[in-house]
């Protein structure tokens, strides 16, 4: 069993570009999890994306009415697992990188970048968890003026902030109360100290960023 087979936790069989795409699981729903990443190669194109939903499914629904352990023979039972009884998660596709010229390992590193997702992968392509070289390629390595703001909710892989890159250019933090907002600026502001990036005036009306 090769590399990919293993890695592999199942195929798309439908979905959008806007609504999002639909993987029949070649595995336990158990080893999967909302809001894991997730990257399929389509032809020549890898697509990034986020497990958004899991949902079950069965060809027929008197076998999802029926329980397992009413059907003496344990052959059908296993035969039904995944196949007549099976579940498909929903991948949000955010990225997409060309790979049709990427053979060599230096040519990651010369890649022309990401793009925002503009096409589906076709049917049946194989779909497998993020590895942490697969975060790298999105947020980038380690290196000098980098700095890790966090990591992914479900793998543990560092997600890396460019500082140089980011103070190029106006940003903002945005979201929900109680999601985070003043300690991922709290962070950011650290590696900005640290790093000598750049000099910072805060205006902090609520006393959030200052010592306690």
């Amino acid at each position: 069993m090769n590399e990919q087979t293993e890695e592999t936790i199942g195929y798309i069989v439908g979905g959008s570009l806007r609504d999002g795409l639909y993987v029949r699981l070649s595995v336990s729903p158990e080893k999967v999890k909302e809001g894991s990443f997730v990257v399929t190669d389509s032809g020549n194109w890898r697509f990034y994306g986020l497990i958004t939903n899991l949902a079950l499914g069965a060809t027929n629904p008197r076998f999802a009415d029926e329980r397992p352990s009413r059907i003496e023979s344990a052959f059908i039972r296993r035969a039904l697992m995944g196949k007549t009884l099976y579940t498909t998660l929903e991948m949000y596709t955010t990225l997409m990188m060309d790979i049709s010229q990427l053979t060599r390992l230096e040519d990651w590193d010369n890649a022309a970048g990401l793009q925002p997702v503009k096409t589906v992968p076709a049917h049946h392509v194989p779909v497998r968890l993020a590895r942490e070289e697969d975060v790298e390629a999105i947020f980038g390595k380690e290196k000098p003026g980098s700095f890790v703001i966090g990591y992914t909710l479900e793998q543990g892989y560092p997600v890396r902030l460019d500082l140089k890159k980011f103070v190029q250019r106006s940003s903002g933090i945005f979201g929900a109360t109680g999601t985070g907002k003043s300690f991922l600026t709290r962070m950011a502001l650290a590696g900005l100290m640290r790093e000598g990036a750049a000099s910072a005036l805060v205006f902090d009306m609520h006393n959030e960023y200052a010592f306690d």
